[in-house]
């Protein structure tokens, strides 16, 4: 393992962690019409970019891949069998998409706020263009699926080896079925905004530095 790698995935586990904490403490309080309704959403679109760049890396250090592993019927895993406790898809733990969203992910930036005590921000809607966005998303804000999403990143912390196992082998397939959409977007990971840098330095440069280090493992497993 690079020692570049090795320092990037110890300090950012940290910082997941205790960002994973957070959200753990704050988002089950959030309602519908929460003033930092918006913050918790970037700060958890943060997390789950840093989660799923740590898992790519972290997986490229594996000297060898598992092989896919062969799906199971629903008589052989025996959820139809007798005595065997058969989980609906709600019931079912949460599991952390491995693969980013393909549709455009929203870009908020702080920009001051009026009518308020000096130095203080909020968080706003801002277009692809560059332009501010109207408030009116803020009635398509569910703070279930805000829950949802903190569920699923708790369960990586909980156990980082089984979902590192889990994106070892989602890259196998990646890598031997040509058009296979790779975990992580090319473009820029979601989340990460150079205006941000100046409102949260250490999470946004971290967030660029394993995105470069994670695309940097992935081509090397590919010589």
């Amino acid at each position: 393992m690079p020692n570049e790698d090795h320092a990037c995935l110890t300090r950012a586990w940290q910082m997941i962690c205790q960002l994973i904490c957070l959200l753990q403490v704050h988002v089950p309080r959030l309602t519908a019409t929460s003033e930092t309704r918006w913050a918790w959403l970037h700060l958890t679109r943060v997390a789950e970019s840093l989660v799923r760049r740590w898992l790519v890396l972290n997986a490229c250090q594996m000297e060898t891949w598992p092989t896919a592993r062969t799906p199971q019927t629903p008589a052989q895993a025996g959820v139809h069998g007798p005595g065997s406790t058969h989980m609906s898809k709600r019931e079912r733990p949460q599991r952390f998409p491995l693969v980013e969203p393909e549709s455009p992910v929203p870009i908020f930036v702080w920009r001051p706020s009026r009518g308020s005590e000096p130095g203080m921000y909020i968080l706003q809607y801002a277009s692809a263009s560059g332009g501010s966005a109207s408030f009116e998303i803020s009635a398509a804000f569910n703070p279930e699926n805000l829950k949802r999403r903190c569920a699923a990143l708790s369960a990586v912390m909980a156990d980082p080896a089984a979902h590192t196992m889990r994106m070892a082998r989602w890259l196998a397939r990646q890598r031997t079925q040509p058009g296979r959409r790779h975990p992580t977007r090319t473009q820029g990971p979601p989340g990460a905004s150079r205006r941000q840098r100046r409102r949260d330095p250490e999470r946004q440069n971290m967030l660029y530095w394993i995105d470069h280090l994670a695309h940097e493992a992935v081509m090397r497993r590919r010589c």
